[in-house]
C-alpha cells in the first residue's frame, strides 16, 4: 500500500513537471522574460539592501564622530558651552534631514533636542521634539519626546500649549510610560491657570486610573488642597 502511494505521488510529480516542461516550450519567450524580470528584481533588491546597509552605517559612524567631538571639548564659559551646543545640535540635526532612514534619520532631532533642553534653550528643543514626535511616532521615545515637548512650552510660560501637548499624550499615548505624569501635569498646569473644575477632572483621572502610581499620591494631595481652598471660600 505504502509503495502504490510512493507510486501515486511521483506520478503526480512528474505529471506536474512535464505540463511545466511542455508549458515552457509553448511559452518560450514569456519564460525568459519571466526569468530574467526576476532575476532583475533580486539584483535590484540585493543592491539596494547593501545600500541601505552601507550608507546608515555611515552616517552612525558621522552621528556618532558628532557626538564623540562634542564629549571632547574643553568648554570654559557659558557663552562657549552654548556655541558648542548650537553647533553640534546643528550637525545633528543636519545629519538627521539630510538621511532617509534609519537610527540618525528617527532619533537624530531627539538627541539635538535633549541637549538644547539641557542648555535651557527652550524655543530650540520644543521644535525639535516636535519633528521627532511626527517623524517616530510609534518609537518608545515619541511620548517622552512629546512630554519634553510640553516641558518646553512650560518654561516658556505657555501653559496652554502645554496642556493641548498633555492632552494628547493622554489621548494618544495612554499606555506609555508617561501617561499618569502627563495627566497629572495637565491638572497642575489647568490649576495655574485657575480651572479648577478641569484640574479636579484631571487628578481624579490620576486617581482612578493609576491608583498605584506615585503621581496618583500627588494628585489626592492636590485635590485635598484645593478642597480646602474651596472650604474656605464657602
Amino acid at each position: 500500500m505504502e509503495t502504490r502511494d510512493i507510486e501515486i505521488r511521483r506520478n503526480v510529480v512528474e505529471r506536474g513537471l512535464m505540463a511545466a516542461k511542455e508549458f515552457a516550450k509553448k511559452n518560450l519567450r514569456l519564460v525568459v522574460y519571466s526569468a530574467t524580470g526576476l532575476l532583475a528584481a533580486a539584483l535590484v533588491f540585493s543592491a539596494g539592501y547593501l545600500y541601505y546597509e552601507s550608507r546608515e552605517a555611515d552616517e552612525l559612524a558621522r552621528f556618532e564622530m558628532i557626538l564623540d567631538n562634542y564629549r571632547k571639548l574643553q568648554i570654559s564659559g557659558e557663552a562657549e558651552r552654548t556655541a558648542a551646543i548650537n553647533k553640534t545640535a546643528a550637525e545633528i540635526i543636519a545629519a538627521a534631514d539630510a538621511s532617509y532612514w534609519g537610527y540618525v534619520r528617527r532619533n537624530g532631532h531627539y538627541v539635538a533636542a535633549g541637549l538644547y533642553f539641557d542648555a535651557h534653550m527652550y524655543e530650540q528643543a520644543l521644535a525639535s521634539y516636535l519633528i521627532f514626535a511626527k517623524r517616530s511616532p510609534g518609537s518608545f521615545f515619541a511620548p517622552l519626546g512629546l512630554q519634553q515637548a510640553a516641558r518646553s512650552y512650560e518654561a516658556m510660560g505657555r501653559n496652554k500649549e502645554a496642556i493641548a501637548v498633555y492632552t494628547r499624550l493622554e489621548k494618544d499615548y495612554a499606555d506609555s510610560a508617561v501617561a499618569d505624569q502627563a495627566l497629572y501635569d495637565a491638572g497642575r498646569m489647568y490649576q495655574m491657570e485657575g480651572d479648577v473644575f478641569k484640574a479636579r477632572e484631571s487628578f481624579n483621572r490620576v486617581v482612578t486610573l493609576f491608583p498605584k502610581s506615585p503621581f496618583a499620591r500627588k494628585a489626592r494631595e492636590r485635590l485635598m488642597l484645593l478642597g480646602l481652598v474651596e472650604a474656605r471660600k464657602g
